[in-house]
């Protein structure tokens, strides 16, 4: 009711501006009769309504409730049976609506929105919110009765700060917002708030509103920086706040003028969690730090593998690993894969049994339903036939495994490399004893033997926000990639490394294999062509009994594609190096690993024509030489059937 009598009171302001002293107040006439008619003005914002009393060639008289008025006919519009001549239509263009109420009553303005309950509609007195049950619409731009019953009154009113509160829209007056929530109805003022949802007035442009399902803490942390480079390049602002119970943080993306444009909410949660969310509809996008089968999401969403084949889509989309990780003050500084299984299962518990100082390994790990450590059960404790030793101290996060380590010289713990802060991670050595440091070179080649990719999971033909598509493309960009390595991942970017960096990996492959003359000579040839090279940070690999390059190897030519076009290898050469496993005859690996190189020329000059001559591509092949896994395994022989990339020339500039 009090809403009515403002806005009656704007209404009466419209008449009296209008007719000055002739009329303060006009309250038409509740009974209609045959003579009763409306004049109203061309742009139908002014109305007035009585029995017409006579009409000649220049003025319309009517009797309304104040006395008879006569009006020009020059300046209004007839509206009755009584009215000379047809009776005129109600226009209504370019989202000009007119609402009549039951008394003849009319408003007229642009229709900014409509709630299922409220009209939100823009006047020359300014926003006006009028209760449909109280008027009858009138206009081409006037909702239809199946769009009114099919509108969502859920909305979330979302502060500057990022507090939110969600409820039932009950109604606007162009100054509050009032909801009905669970803490009871709720008036909130619209100055201090955006609203979120189907049932908000259409004030402005679409808020896009979605969810992130991603690992906690790092995973947080990429999307965050991504969302402010991402931000920054659409000249857009950030806010960021974390909900009263900690378990979701939210990111505003606004614009120049305070307009929101997004409203962003990342689930800190496991793997599994995030890839239930996405099914669930309840993520736009989920990345994790695992890769999952079709088979295995289905075990994860109850649906059939066939299904969940046909929607999903994911990629690589940054690399992180797992490392021993100890005290800084801990003198080893080398842990092979078979000493990692022996500490955690308890076979080995003192320091001195791999190359420390005598004294008990204080063992470290995370709650036993963590992703962290479903890994090291899956990837070090299973292949060995081992299970954690009981004689363990269990942190509930990552950080708090972190800060143990750092505060034990005694501890011991398998953790991610992008997790450790101030400790020490040692050198790992496979089964042949190859040696690889988790440094990010040998992350993007991978060619350490405990690389994890993470990735992003979408699904075909999900009703998500655009943005939410162009930030989950963004994560792959440059510049998405260099958030990913601000958060302390790897990056799937091309660097380069010179040949003077990679000895110890040429030495300690020589030494772990056996290689009869053949193979020294080919070993020879090698080192000779690439010694006054750089090595790019991408190793080519193929589907598995297949030619053709895997989906890795295919995003990382058309890196190399673009590193071509933006002239940061102009003078050099491209040597596509091919390496074979020890399967079948010497001479015949050679022919082999020649072909996988040939096959990678023809991919990347066909990711660069017109701008790569294939002069400047060069080719070679040296067989089961300068192995980076143990061909004693089906997995070593995978990494070692491979082509290496390198850069030979007079271009010493950097590639990032």
């Amino acid at each position: 009711m009090q809403k009515r009598e403002s806005v009656m009171k704007n209404y009466n302001k419209i008449i009296a501006m209008t007719f000055g002293a002739t009329l303060a107040l006009l309250a038409p006439a509740a009974t209609a009769q045959d003579n009763t008619v409306t004049l109203q003005s061309p742009d139908k914002n002014i109305s007035v309504k009585g029995e017409l009393v006579r009409v000649d060639d220049k003025f319309f008289v009517i009797k309304t409730v104040v006395g008879e008025m006569t009006v020009s006919r020059d300046l209004v519009s007839c509206d009755g049976a009584a009215c000379p001549g047809a009776e005129p239509e109600v226009v209504a263009d370019d989202g000009q609506i007119v609402l009549k109420s039951g008394d003849g009553t009319t408003f007229s303005g642009e229709l900014l929105g409509f709630d299922g309950t409220n009209y939100t509609i823009k006047t020359v007195v300014g926003v006006l919110t009028i209760r449909s049950e109280f008027v009858s619409c009138e206009g081409a731009s006037c909702p239809s009765e199946k769009a009114t019953e099919e509108v969502d009154k859920t909305v979330s009113l979302i502060s500057g700060d990022g507090t939110r509160f969600t409820g039932t829209l009950q109604e606007y007056d162009g100054t509050n917002y009032v909801i009905k929530s669970d803490q009871g109805v709720l008036t909130v003022r619209s100055e201090f708030v955006t609203c979120v949802g189907d049932a908000c007035p259409d004030l402005g442009p679409v808020v896009a509103e979605f969810k992130v399902a991603s690992p906690a803490g790092v995973g947080e942390q990429f999307i965050g920086k991504a969302l402010n480079r991402f931000a920054n390049e659409k000249s857009l602002n950030v806010t960021r706040s974390i909900s009263y119970d900690g378990t979701e943080v939210n990111y505003l993306l606004g614009d120049n003028s305070g307009g929101l444009v997004a409203s962003i909410t990342v689930i800190p949660t496991d793997d599994i969690a995030s890839l239930k969310s996405l099914f669930s509809g309840d993520a736009a996008f989920a990345l994790t730090r695992e890769d999952f089968t079709a088979q295995q999401i289905a075990g994860i969403v109850n649906m059939p593998a066939s299904d969940v084949e046909a929607r999903v889509k994911t990629q690589t989309i940054a690399l992180d690993a797992l490392t021993a990780t100890m005290n800084p003050a801990n003198r080893v500084r080398s842990v092979s894969l078979k000493q990692m299984g022996d500490i955690l299962s308890g076979r080995v518990t003192n320091w001195s049994d791999v190359g420390g100082d005598d004294g008990a390994i204080q063992l470290h790990v995370l709650d036993a339903q963590s992703n962290l450590a479903r890994v090291i059960k899956r990837d070090i404790l299973a292949p060995r036939g081992l299970k954690l030793a009981s004689n363990v101290i269990v942190h509930k996060t990552l950080d708090e495994l972190n800060k143990a380590i750092n505060d034990d010289p005694m501890a011991f713990a398998v953790s991610y490399r992008s997790q450790n802060k101030g400790n020490s991670n040692p050198t790992t050595r496979n089964a042949c004893n190859i040696f690889s440091s988790a440094n990010s070179f040998s992350l993007q080649t991978e060619e350490y033997p405990l690389t994890m990719g993470w990735h992003l999971f979408t699904l075909k033909g999900q009703d998500v926000p655009d943005l939410s598509k162009s930030l989950a493309e963004y994560l792959s960009s440059n510049q998405g990639q260099a958030a990913a390595e601000e958060a302390g991942l790897v990056g799937l970017a091309i660097d380069k490394q010179p040949m003077s960096e990679q000895g110890e990996r040429l030495l300690s492959a020589m030494l772990a294999s056996s290689i009869d003359r053949a193979g020294i000579n080919a070993y020879r040839d090698y080192l000779a062509e690439v010694s006054t090279a750089d090595r790019l940070s991408t190793t080519l690999r193929f589907v598995s009994g297949s030619a053709q390059l895997d989906e890795r190897a295919l995003r990382d030519v058309r890196r190399i594609s673009e590193l071509v076009r933006n002239g940061l290898v102009d003078g050099n050469d491209i040597l596509l190096v091919g390496f074979s496993d020890t399967v079948g005859v010497f001479n015949n690996n050679i022919a082999l690993s020649k072909a996988r190189a040939e096959r990678a020329k023809v991919d990347i000059l066909n990711s660069a024509i017109g701008i790569l001559d294939a002069a400047n591509v060069k080719t070679f092949g040296f067989g089961p030489v300068a192995p980076v896994g143990c061909n004693e395994t089906q997995e070593g022989r995978q990494l070692n059937r491979r082509v290496e990339v390198w850069i030979r020339g007079s271009n010493q500039d950097k590639l990032r």
